[in-house]
Formats: structure tokens, sequence, C-alpha cells
């Protein structure tokens, strides 16, 4: 991949969640070839001063499926709200449809393949900022609405409504406000009524 100049992501953050070597090597080749500016390791997050207002948190493969669940966990429950509502993306070769559906309902933004071309890339990334996405919070989940794939056989118990309330956030990235909730819909079951 060559590197791609973005006047958009050259203004976001890229954190990597990775071994140092050659996997952070390819998150950071993965980084300045979709235009992504500074790339940080997540061990660094803490000692980064001021946060920017955009970051990407980059989970490479090679994380075992444990540490991956450990890592989405670890932001979603983060006080900052960059942070918490940050892109979670996981950077990974092909994957069958079964364990990519797995990944879909751990709760990542999005999975990208590679190789890919990228344009192509670069655009994935853009299109988790500047329009309102759905969010799904339960007392064990937070993350993207992944509604479309309630069906029989999901694997992911906590994204299912508890037997008390979910509530939808509205979340909204942009650059110079960062991620912001928009709107806040609490819904409680019949059941509780």
């Amino acid at each position: 991949m060559t590197a791609l100049a973005n006047p958009v992501l050259g203004n976001c953050t890229a954190i990597a969640c990775c071994t140092a070597g050659a996997a952070l090597r390819s998150i950071e080749h993965f980084a300045a070839a979709t235009g992504l500016g500074r790339v940080a390791h997540y061990e660094e997050l803490a000692s980064l001063g001021t946060l920017p207002n955009v970051l990407f948190f980059l989970i490479h493969f090679g994380i075992s499926d444990q540490g991956k669940q450990a890592l989405l966990h670890q932001i979603r429950a983060h006080p900052d709200l960059r942070i918490r509502f940050a892109p979670v993306i996981l950077i990974s070769r092909d994957l069958d449809t079964e364990k990519f559906l797995s990944y879909v309902e751990m709760g990542f933004d999005d999975i990208l393949c590679l190789p890919d071309a990228a344009k192509l890339l670069s655009d994935r990334l853009l299109n988790q900022l500047n329009r309102d996405i759905l969010y799904i919070e339960t007392s064990k989940y937070l993350g993207p609405d992944r509604r479309r794939l309630d069906m029989p056989g999901h694997t992911q118990s906590g994204r299912v409504s508890t037997s008390r309330m979910h509530v939808r956030l509205y979340i909204h990235r942009g650059l110079a406000e960062g991620p912001a909730i928009v709107k806040r819909q609490e819904f409680w079951s019949r059941s509780d009524a």
C-alpha cells in the first residue's frame, strides 16, 4: 500500500493495540497507507497528555480473541468519551464468514481485511466520522447496533436486551468536537411495566 494523504484522517490519532515488533510496524504501515496522522501504542495512551478529539483504536488480528474482548471492554468502560466512543477497528487477514460474524458480534465498529486498496480502507475509516452512529448499551454490552444479527444461534449474549432495559445512544464523531452523544433513548421491557 502506498501512503495516502487525507486531510480528515490526518488529524486523527491511531492507537495501535498489538505487540511490539512486526505487529506494530504493520499497524504503522496501515495508518500511513490510509492517511491516519499520529500513531501511538496502546500502552502510551496514558502518557499522551491532552488527547486529540478523534482516536481510532486499531486492533491487530494477532491478539487472542480473549484479548480482543478484554480490550473492547477496557475501551468501552473508559470514563473519557473520546476513548469510550472512539472507533475500534479490527485489522485482520481474510476471515471466514463465521469468524467475521463473531467479531461483528463482539462489538467492533468495523473489521478491515487486508490486503485491500488503501482508498477503500480509508473510505471505511472515514465512514466512522461526521455522521450519527447508533450504539446499544445493556448491562453487558456497549457498542455498535448489531440487531441485524439477532437470529438463532447468535453467540454474544451481552448484546441482547436484558430483562430490564437497553439504551440507544446516537454517537456523532467530529474532528472539532470529538465524539458526542447527540440522542439518548431508554427502553424498558414490557415485563417490568
